[in-house]
């Protein structure tokens, strides 16, 4: 195999495949990125940790067709190495690979293309564009509340529906629950995908990668990703001019989210986004480590927020708010709450309560896309 490519491309490429490489896996060739040289011109990469997949095209000087898969990291980081420029590569029988540029040049251990693990492939699944800005908003506002206890796949995931011209994604962790929608005109569809966390960080990696690239060329009207998967048991694929994302299902149960939303509150308060971030974040430096718990009484018109820690001391600030219903005296984990109104943009949120021991909802003021549920504490 030989192809010459620019620098910057490969660097590219390699940059959003690697990530995807198992290098800790008892399958070696996981830790590989094949690259395989096409005669049309076009060099393909790819990498898997068979549960997640990625695979990329650039254009190339392909002189000889061939596929090698190298270690992903002592690639990438000899590529970037090089001196700017173009980048010849070529690959023996033995399948070393040679990567030089000007006098400088690599000689790295590789493993037969062949040998690479087989990458799913969209091929007649129905793909539906979604405007990347949507997606954004989407995980942007429920990633926060996945699960990171991998035990738990039903929780260590993000519930994805397309109904109609509705966008929805639902994440819960069994203490909170984050449910964001979004309106899409023109959008056809009906699915209904549980997909792993991991997963989901790599979909948020390439809007962000699709909206800066949009920015570059200043480009006019909304950047689109295609989205789809043949059924509920996958897999699905995300997808972009030049890139192909798949991943595996959770072959689990997601928790009956709408039952775990309250439908109804007695108690609620309107308050100022950021200083009610503000006070979160000050009073809890005196929250115990362990829980992070703080105690909010809302009574007239203020809402008091305080914290005690026998080994640290005590902290306490006082908000103005619009208040409705009888009094109330609740704790929270202050890190749920801090972490919903970080993801929030509007000025004002509505929290609505019931009693000390019944969930609390979080909302924007305004908008009826978001809503967020926390489970009380003991305090």
């Amino acid at each position: 195999m030989e192809f010459v490519v620019n620098k910057r491309d490969f660097v590219k490429g390699l940059s959003r495949v690697q990530s995807v490489a198992d290098k800790k896996s008892a399958m070696p060739i996981l830790a590989n990125v094949l690259i395989a040289a096409d005669a049309s011109g076009s060099v393909r990469l790819a990498a898997t940790d068979l549960l997640l997949s990625v695979t990329g095209t650039m254009r190339a000087e392909v002189k000889k067709p061939g596929s090698v898969a190298l270690h992903a990291r002592h690639v990438f980081d000899t590529v970037r190495a090089l001196p700017d420029g173009d980048i010849t590569v070529t690959v023996e029988k033995n399948f070393t690979a040679r990567l030089k540029s000007g006098k400088r040049r690599f000689d790295l251990t590789g493993m037969p293309g062949e040998d690479f693990p087989s990458m799913p492939d969209p091929g007649k699944t129905p793909l539906t564009a979604i405007p990347v800005d949507d997606l954004a908003d989407l995980i942007s506002l429920t990633s926060f509340s996945m699960s990171s206890d991998d035990t738990r796949p039903h929780l260590a995931a993000a519930l994805f529906e397309m109904q109609g011209e509705t966008l929805r994604m639902v994440t819960t962790d069994g203490h909170r629950l984050s449910k964001a929608e979004r309106s899409v005109v023109g959008m056809r569809g009906a699915l209904k995908l549980l997909i792993p966390a991991k997963s989901i960080h790599e979909v948020k990696r390439m809007v962000d990668e699709v909206r800066a690239e949009k920015g570059d060329r200043k480009e006019s009207g909304p950047a689109t990703l295609s989205v789809g998967a043949a059924s509920s048991q996958g897999p699905v694929f995300f997808q972009r001019e030049g890139m192909t994302l798949s991943s595996k299902l959770v072959d689990a149960a997601f928790p009956s989210y709408e039952q775990v939303i309250p439908s109804g509150t007695d108690r609620g308060a309107r308050l100022n986004r950021l200083a009610f971030l503000d006070a979160l974040r000050a009073v809890s430096l005196v929250a115990a480590d362990r829980t992070s718990g703080v105690k909010l009484a809302m009574a007239g018109s203020r809402a008091i927020l305080s914290s005690e820690n026998p080994d640290v001391g005590a902290g306490q600030d006082e908000l103005d708010a619009e208040l409705s219903g009888p009094d109330v005296t609740i704790g929270f984990n202050s890190k749920y709450l801090i972490d919903v109104l970080n993801a929030l943009v509007t000025d004002d949120v509505a929290l609505d309560l019931s009693g000390e021991l019944d969930p609390g909802v979080v909302r924007p003021v305004g908008r009826n896309d978001f809503i967020g549920v926390i489970m009380p504490m003991r305090i």
